[in-house]
């Protein structure tokens, strides 16, 4: 459940309570997005002191976004409107800034359980990690998209083409890559995400040609995220095995409440299997995909390994690509408090 302005008054705490009863056990807030999403620091201590009580787990989208809308403003007054100027105003310090503030507003309620989404950048996974090393129960996710794109090999090109990456938080430079892969393999980021929010390049990203600020915000990558991770991570030598399967479906079970009932293969859990084969070959390419967008981020790249079935309470709905289950068969899935 997003927390947004709750107007002055505090009675929207109370459904916290009730939305835990529910099995809602995560909150996800936005320190980014000036008077469309961000919240103060008040709500978000409030949120959290709540949340501490609960053993319930507070999301954070960390970023500074009063100082970067300044920044943004400053560089459409200067003229700065293409796309690439919607990642050069939102640099590694406002990131890493606001993960040390949300740090301390856990702290001060009392060690609230936090999530930091989308790390992008070895500064905030510092932040992260020492939080950690002092014993806070800080956990933390990177994407595929900061994993293995890049600020100078994706962007800077002409035209209207980097407009495909104008996502939150933006590329970062490619030295962030391996202090990143480290942080998965040492537990400081326990989970390898997307942030998935595609729009199509044609008709939608294409409303920013004058203004970055208008460009829909955000990029297709759920479909790829399996095959990224274990080309890029295992293949490479980056993480074992084991640790793949638990960054990309153990840890996530567990951090959100839905362990033993996801997450593992166990008498009396869902039986949602994977059958991967790791010798497959695929090149990643809009052409192909099952996303309903025009364009692939990852355009052109070749991985090896690929999910060959997958299995959801034990019955069959993907075979070789396709979807062969049942619309409609989902079940809302109660998740409890996790203990961390």
């Amino acid at each position: 459940m997003a927390v947004t302005d709750l107007g002055p008054n505090d009675v929207w705490l109370d459904d916290v309570d009730a939305m835990v009863a529910e099995g809602i056990s995560s909150f996800k807030i936005f320190m980014a997005y000036p008077n469309v999403l961000m919240v103060n620091d008040a709500t978000i201590f409030k949120l959290m002191q709540r949340t501490a009580k609960l053993g319930a787990l507070v999301c954070v989208h960390a970023e500074n976004g009063t100082v970067i809308d300044v920044v943004v403003q400053q560089a459409l007054a200067a003229g700065n409107t293409g796309p690439l100027h919607h990642a050069l105003t939102r640099p590694v310090v406002a990131e890493a800034e606001a993960v040390h503030r949300v740090v301390a507003l856990s702290e001060i309620a009392g060690g609230a359980s936090v999530y930091i989404v989308h790390v992008s950048c070895e500064e905030s996974m510092r932040e992260v990690a020492a939080a950690r090393a002092r014993g806070l129960p800080m956990m933390g996710e990177t994407c595929t998209q900061y994993l293995v794109l890049s600020l100078e090999e994706s962007m800077g090109k002409p035209g209207f083409e980097d407009a495909k990456f104008v996502f939150t938080p933006p590329l970062r430079q490619k030295k962030n890559q391996a202090p990143l892969w480290q942080a998965l393999k040492d537990n400081v980021l326990q989970v390898v995400s997307t942030d998935h929010c595609p729009f199509r390049f044609a008709d939608q990203k294409t409303l920013g040609l004058d203004n970055f600020t208008k460009i829909p915000n955000g990029g297709p990558g759920i479909e790829n995220r399996m095959q990224l991770a274990y080309h890029h991570g295992v293949n490479a030598g980056r993480i074992s095995l084991e640790r793949f399967v638990e960054i990309t479906a153990e840890a996530p079970a567990k951090i959100f409440g839905m362990f033993p009932k996801k997450g593992i293969v166990a008498a009396g859990s869902d039986a949602d299997l994977l059958l991967w084969d790791p010798a497959a070959k695929y090149t990643i390419t809009a052409a192909t995909q099952s996303m309903h967008t025009d364009y692939s981020i990852f355009e052109g790249f070749t991985v090896k390994g690929n999910a060959r079935q997958v299995y959801s309470r034990g019955q069959l709905i993907v075979d070789g690509g396709r979807f062969v289950g049942t619309v409609g068969r989902g079940r809302y899935l109660h998740r409890e408090v996790a203990a961390r």
